[in-house]
């Protein structure tokens, strides 16, 4: 009887040590961003990599892509998997994806280079808009992120932790979209889905956060850790206008003279109105045109020309996920309160996390 007993404790105990579930998870936290920290030195700071626990193994590391993107796929013990974002690095084609910042429609379809024509969807609401750059990022590795799931599916592996620190954390965000919306014939509803992304910048519009937030909400869900002291986050920068609002809104009744007032006080309010509007889209037009025309230009000549769908009229970049606060990293130093990466750096996030969640 004793036996049963402990048999059943242990039995029991490995079953909740392996369980994948919605709630946020400090170790995972701490073992994923030092994931993400392995591009770097595959270390934290001056200590080995023993601070990713052994239960995580790397299996898989993509070839380098047009835009300086690659991932890798680690395993976690017996039944998840983990699909790890790389972030920034020194080359300017990886800055130049992030700068291409025009936004179009989360659905359409993209002619990479060598005719290489990727048909992509990350929302159902025709009103979300996602961040061009990081868009194209994604559609470079999806054919190979999905083979490789089918093949850890063939395992009997269906948990997938999805990772990535700064830009690889919006990749990170923008993969989770592109995995929602696959058709059954391509990738199976048995896998469920828990991202961490640390530091991501805002890879899309409001809409799209609010699709993205239909299906990470309450279930599969999507953590974005923030140290509030690191600017990353804040980017791209965001310009919203009326036109970036809901169909049906105070604003939209001054432009087709709907607003019931008297005459002469909708004259005088409608022209406030547009001294207040008028910047704002033209700010757009050129946020547009520098951030999206020339941006391409430059890019065409590092990977050869491509299409994408028309760009949107929205610079209104709004964040994902459930957010986890951080302070900041303190320090006396004068030289890393300038360094303007110093609050950026994943080892720091690393530590953030142990020491404050």
């Amino acid at each position: 009887m004793k036996t049963k007993i402990i048999i059943a404790v242990l039995l029991i105990s490995k079953l909740g040590f392996s369980q994948f579930n919605s709630a946020f998870d400090k170790e995972e936290a701490m073992n994923l961003v030092a994931i993400c920290n392995y591009w770097i030195n595959g270390k934290i700071k001056d200590v080995d990599s023993t601070y990713i626990d052994s239960s995580y193994q790397l299996l898989y590391e993509s070839k380098l892509y047009k835009m300086e993107n690659k991932w890798q796929l680690w395993q976690k013990g017996e039944d998840a998997m983990v699909l790890n974002m790389r972030g920034t690095t020194r080359k300017s084609i990886s800055w130049l994806e992030n700068f291409y910042a025009a936004m179009i429609p989360a659905e359409g379809d993209l002619l990479l280079p060598d005719s290489q024509k990727v048909h992509y969807k990350y929302a159902e609401d025709p009103r979300a808009s996602v961040h061009v750059g990081w868009t194209m990022g994604v559609s470079f590795m999806i054919s190979d992120i999905l083979e490789h799931i089918k093949e850890m599916n063939n395992k009997g592996i269906y948990n997938i932790y999805i990772t990535g620190h700064s830009q690889g954390g919006a990749l990170a965000h923008v993969l989770r979209a592109a995995l929602e919306y696959f058709p059954d014939s391509m990738l199976s509803k048995k896998n469920k889905f828990k991202v961490y992304a640390f530091a991501s910048p805002k890879p899309g519009n409001r809409f799209f956060a609010y699709d993205y937030a239909s299906y990470t909400s309450l279930k599969n869900p999507s953590y974005t850790i923030i140290n509030t002291s690191d600017w990353v986050p804040q980017v791209p920068f965001s310009i919203q206008s009326p036109d970036n609002m809901v169909e049906v809104n105070p604003f939209a009744s001054l432009e087709n003279n709907d607003f019931k007032i008297p005459f002469l006080k909708r004259i005088v309010v409608k022209r406030m109105y547009k001294s207040l509007k008028n910047p704002v889209e033209k700010s757009q037009r050129r946020f547009e045109k520098k951030l999206g025309k020339k941006i391409k230009k430059q890019i065409s000549k590092n990977i050869g020309n491509f299409e994408t769908p028309d760009y949107v009229d929205d610079f209104a970049f709004f964040p994902l996920g459930v957010q986890v606060i951080l302070k900041p990293w303190k320090t006396q130093s004068d030289d890393v309160v300038m360094n303007v990466f110093w609050q950026h750096l994943p080892a720091h996030y690393y530590y953030l996390i142990k020491e404050q969640l």
